[in-house]
């Protein structure tokens, strides 16, 4: 018997699930079709058990043919998963989920056990309120109907956090969070008080403070209603703050399984360990970002006028308008950007950090052009030969603009055209810009797919052979067809799992030192950042609250917000859980909250002030510094 296999067993005893060398096939029912093969774990009653692997281990398929969710084309070949079931009569025997029929799984569907998956906006009907949504399932299962359906209803948004039912159950899903759409499906899942819950990757689509809140109330909900949890996830932080149990798989096997606790302080197969080694951790990532960077690069320059600076934003400010509650209701703005002043040096990397809504995506989009600021900002190019204001572009100069700014985007599947090879693919940015012959082209892309570590024969084939991290090595070639100077990364890394994110964070430092590329790399993430990044700019509300070199920023942060970001990136350690009272201390993306002298109204913004070189804090007691800002931006 296996180590796996002995921890299994072990964890049997008392267990609520347990499942025993469970195989599924694609495409037949023979062995050799088999994409889960032999797969066992137990989960222990009132524990959390994490079953963790990247894309493709098999850990969500296995999951699904206990719930009857498989694929037509899929087929389960083997094994038992006995759920023993604390509703069921004295001395019953455990119902073996995978030997039930369609209509008996539907029965425990969404009431003894239920399942939450990881993009609740894909999951919610968007014509229907939350209210409703959240009541269907109760009905489906129960007799509850009228005002006892409401009123469980209600209750069930109140033990999920939100902070106002009512308008919880009256609201749409496109009026919500993310974090808070997450709450909606994790009320839909406890509103029948399941004995089980499974969450697919539910934090994975979230911001790290939503993400820490929501494995708060995950662990609430264990400890106050006995709620056993199967957790499915790729992230080892999230583990070691959500799970007692783990189960490592990969190519369809379990690799090794037991107490997280000993898993994460001394893993034995050394999958799990490269699996801890990639995990992003935010001082490994500063000491690797600061050994990477090339030694010629010399110390940051200071933000004062003379500063190298591949572009300047200053005063930077987008308002939409929006209309609720009628067509002839007055319009109302919506503030996406107040105000912001960003410098990029030349053949450095700065990141623009902060949750969704932020407004950091939009302010990329100004810097590309791809959206026009309100008047009165000024954005400044400046190629190496001299100044340019970006507004005024047009013509050849707008067109030249756009070969030295390129951007990668965060889903390189949804970025890239699946009628076209990756040849095509290539070769589009070339013929748009009217770059070289035909020959010249075809030597080029040649040379940009080696570059980003995949062979030429990879050229004739079409982006749904790929996995997500060469897709991404190919938006990343594109990108560098037309020799760009900036680069934007859009969360480039965020879709992916830990190892190839590492992967990715390599070619791009790579890519920066061999090309003098300079970069605007935009995160949610920390911990991947502080290993890029020169400067962090911390966003929130559409204002720039807090900005500083790397080390300084994680080493002596300043603004509350800035330190609940920091207190909820999870670590694959166990001793080193999440400071939840932190990360509330910081009020979320609320300025009203925050304590004084950071806090402000949204309509007026404490000024940026300089607190030390080159550390920037948004705060009321100290000297503004907009006027270096200007005198840079010039």
């Amino acid at each position: 018997m296996s180590g796996a296999d002995t921890a299994t067993a072990k964890a049997s005893q008392g267990a609520i699930l347990s499942v025993e060398d469970l195989g599924v096939a694609f495409g037949g029912a023979g062995p050799e079709h088999e994409v889960v093969r032999g797969v066992s774990f137990a989960l222990p009653q009132g524990e959390t058990l994490a079953i963790v692997g990247e894309s493709g281990s098999g850990k969500s398929i296995s999951v699904k043919s206990l719930m009857g969710l498989l694929p037509d084309s899929a087929t389960v070949t083997r094994g038992r998963a006995r759920f023993y079931d604390p509703k069921r009569e004295p001395g019953a025997e455990p119902v073996d989920l995978l030997r039930m029929s369609r209509a008996q799984l539907r029965k425990v569907r969404g009431d003894r056990i239920a399942m939450i998956f990881q993009e609740p906006m894909s999951s919610l009907s968007p014509f229907h309120t939350i209210g409703d949504q959240v009541e269907e399932a109760l009905t489906l299962h129960y007799e509850e109907r009228g005002r006892a359906a409401k009123a469980r209803c209600l209750e069930v948004f109140g033990q999920v956090g939100f902070p106002d039912p009512q308008r919880a159950a009256e609201s749409y899903p496109f009026e919500l969070s993310g974090g808070l759409r997450q709450r909606a499906m994790i009320a839909m899942a406890m509103i029948c008080r399941p004995a089980i819950l499974i969450a697919d990757e539910p934090t994975t689509a979230l911001d790290v403070s939503t993400q820490a809140l929501i494995l708060d109330l995950m662990n609430q909900l264990r400890e106050e209603v006995g709620l056993s949890v199967l957790l499915i996830t790729h992230d080892l932080g999230v583990v070691a703050n959500a799970a007692q149990y783990v189960t490592v798989m990969s190519n369809g096997r379990v690799m090794e399984a037991g107490r997280v606790a000993d898993i994460l302080a001394d893993p034995r197969h050394p999958y799990t360990r490269r699996l801890i080694e990639a995990a992003p951790k935010i001082e490994g990532a500063l000491a690797h970002g600061e050994r990477a960077r090339p030694t010629t690069a010399g110390p940051a320059p200071q933000p004062k006028p003379g500063r190298d600076l591949i572009f300047a934003a200053h005063n930077v400010a987008k308002t939409y308008e929006a209309r609720k509650g009628g067509l002839w209701s007055p319009p109302q703005k919506i503030y996406a950007l107040r105000g912001v002043d960003l410098e990029i040096p030349r053949n450095r990397t700065v990141a623009l950090v902060g949750e969704s809504g932020s407004g950091k995506s939009t302010l990329a989009k100004i810097l590309l052009r791809a959206e026009i600021a309100d008047p009165g900002g000024k954005l400044v190019y400046d190629p190496g030969d001299g100044p340019q204001d970006v507004s005024t572009l047009d013509g050849d100069a707008l067109a030249a603009f756009r070969r030295q700014v390129q951007i990668v985007f965060q889903d390189p599947y949804a970025s890239l055209s699946p009628r076209m090879t990756v040849q095509d693919i290539l070769m589009e940015p070339l013929l748009i810009h009217n770059v070289g012959t035909r020959a010249e082209r075809l030597t080029k892309v040649k040379a940009l797919i080696q570059r980003v570590g995949l062979p030429v024969d990879t050229l004739a084939r079409y982006p749904h052979a790929f996995s997500g991290g060469q897709r991404q090595r190919i938006s990343i070639a594109r990108a560098l067809a037309l020799d760009p100077k900036l680069l934007l990364c859009d969360e480039p890394t965020s879709a992916l799992d830990v190892s190839v994110q590492a992967q990715v964070l390599d070619l791009l430092e790579e890519l920066r030192d061999q090309f003098g590329l300079s970069y605007l790399f935009v995160s949610h993430d920390l911990a991947v950042v502080a290993r890029l990044a020169d400067e962090i700019a911390v966003m929130c509300r559409g204002a720039i609250v807090e900005q500083a070199p790397a080390r300084r920023l994680f080493e002596a942060p300043q603004h509350p917000y800035t330190q609940s970001l920091i207190a909820a990136a999870p670590e694959p350690d166990p001793d080193r859980r999440l400071d939840l009272a932190k990360i509330a201390a910081g009020a979320g993306a609320q300025p009203e909250k925050w304590p004084k002298p950071f806090g402000y109204e949204r309509e007026a913004p404490a000024p940026i002030c300089e607190i030390a070189p080159r550390h920037f804090v948004r705060r009321h007691d100290a000297e503004p510094v907009s006027k270096a800002y200007s005198a840079a931006a010039e």
